[in-house]
């Protein structure tokens, strides 16, 4: 599944088995002409120096186009349902795709483009003057959230160096920069056949455990179609955020499986009466990337899928602890050897598994976790100089939701742990999606401090 090149214009490549599996997903929202799972990365920046003197508009512009070389698989669409194609660009061809994937909005928040997003076949960029906040978003089949934050630190960093004209672009040789799969990456994994079927049936299992689930309560009929994507934002102190590290330390925890537990409890006190002695099933998820090799490791792979995880479930009867250590213990696992070799078969299985599905399923209500760890590993705080530079102030995370579930994103960025919780707005309100995030944090606070 390499990229070969067809003319002199055109490179093309199969699609993944995991890159179909998430387009899969994706395409549930198609018939509403949007993209279920879309990557949103949100930044709210300064520039610093002389730059805060220049048209900044133009200066992202350039550095989007620039990006284009250092990324080109973020201009890259899908024919067919299978297959990857990137286009060689000339200059025509480079400023079509420029107006077509960089915006600048100042009569609208990002909160109200993200609602209304519809389906775009690549990736794209908009610049809100008005709060100085830069929204990315992605396919999910094109990236995922740690690769979503290296795009954006790649694209800010671009942004702080000297402004380079058209000229100075790598003509051609960007295709040398074409990202992989992950089932290319992890190709000198690959142990017996055998053995990649049956670990992988038993990954796609662990999907049986969203089967009587709890979920929490939404007052929509189940006719009702879905809206847009709406976003409820909590984000602790600094002086709280080192009272939960300590907390977690303290008691042998993860921040992650600290917020998993209490996410898990949130579900519960949230869920209708009828629901709460059913278990909970969440993800567990993980990025490939530190357990593959170079160049897959590296930065250059941002533009390509590289997450995973399995369904785990947990009792009704379990206290916070309980869950907490179960949490902390699957995070613990890493990945094996024989997981990734049998990541192919486990893809097809879940591509299977999905085609299977009854069309009128109704979707699950749970409350998921995706979370980014240290925003810091993959963007940095500052960029340039103070001369001419860039402060990255605040970063956000989540992804497009057409369905009733939802999902909360974690992650810490200049000493705060940050919550977003995403859902869709025809099935749950601004004030639900409140409720939920402030009752993670009681329950963080009460069970790591008080």
């Amino acid at each position: 599944m390499s990229w070969s090149k067809v003319n002199e214009q055109r490179c093309e490549r199969l699609l993944g088995e995991n890159e179909t599996f998430i387009k899969i997903v994706g395409d549930a929202a198609r018939p509403f002409n949007r993209e279920h799972w879309a990557i949103n990365i949100i930044v709210s920046v300064t520039p610093l120096g002389s730059l805060a003197k220049e048209n900044q508009s133009s200066v992202f512009r350039e550095a989007w186009r620039a990006l284009r070389f250092r990324h080109p698989t973020i201009a890259a669409y899908i024919v067919d349902e299978t297959k990857y194609v990137y286009d060689i660009p000339d200059l025509t061809a480079l400023e079509k795709w420029t107006a077509e994937t960089f915006q600048v909005i100042e009569d609208k928040t990002v909160d109200e483009v993200i609602a209304s997003a519809t389906r775009v076949p690549y990736a794209t960029m908009t610049f809100f003057p008005q709060t100085g906040e830069l929204l990315g978003r992605s396919q999910h089949w094109r990236t995922d959230g740690i690769g979503g934050l290296i795009l954006m630190d790649d694209f800010l960093d671009l942004a702080a160096q000297s402004a380079a004209d058209t000229s100075s672009l790598p003509w051609g040789e960007e295709t040398d920069r074409l990202a992989s799969c992950v089932e290319e990456a992890s190709s000198s994994f690959i142990t017996s056949e055998k053995q990649d079927r049956q670990l992988g049936q038993q990954c796609v299992a662990s999907f049986g455990h969203a089967a009587g689930a709890i979920g929490i309560a939404s007052r929509a009929p189940a006719e009702t179609s879905p809206g847009g994507t709406r976003i409820s934002r909590l984000h602790l102190t600094e002086q709280e955020t080192k009272a939960v590290v300590q907390g977690c330390k303290a008691r042998g925890l993860s921040v992650t499986a600290a917020v998993h537990a209490s996410i898990a409890g949130a579900n519960y006190a949230l869920a209708t009466a009828e629901d709460q002695n059913k278990h909970y099933t969440s993800t567990i998820r993980y990025s490939l990337r530190p357990f593959l090799p170079g160049p897959y490791s590296g930065r250059q792979y941002a533009s390509t899928i590289l997450t995973t995880g399995w369904m785990f479930p947990v009792s009704s009867e379990s206290s916070w602890s309980d869950r907490a250590r179960a949490y902390h213990g699957e995070y613990r696992k890493g990945l094996s050897h024989a997981y990734i070799s049998a990541h192919r078969e486990y893809a097809i299985g879940l591509c299977n598994l999905l085609r299977s599905l009854p069309k009128d399923i109704p979707s699950p209500t749970d409350v998921d976790i995706s979370s980014l760890g240290v925003c810091e590993r993959f963007v940095t705080r500052e960029k340039g100089t103070a001369e001419r530079g860039i402060r990255i102030d605040r970063v956000s995370g989540g992804l497009d939701m057409i369905n009733r579930q939802c999902v909360c994103h974690v992650w810490t960025f200049r000493d705060q742990l940050c919550l977003n919780l995403v859902y869709n707005e025809a099935f749950y309100d601004r004030a639900e999606g409140d409720s939920f995030l402030q009752t993670v944090k009681n329950s963080l606070l009460h069970e790591l401090i008080l």
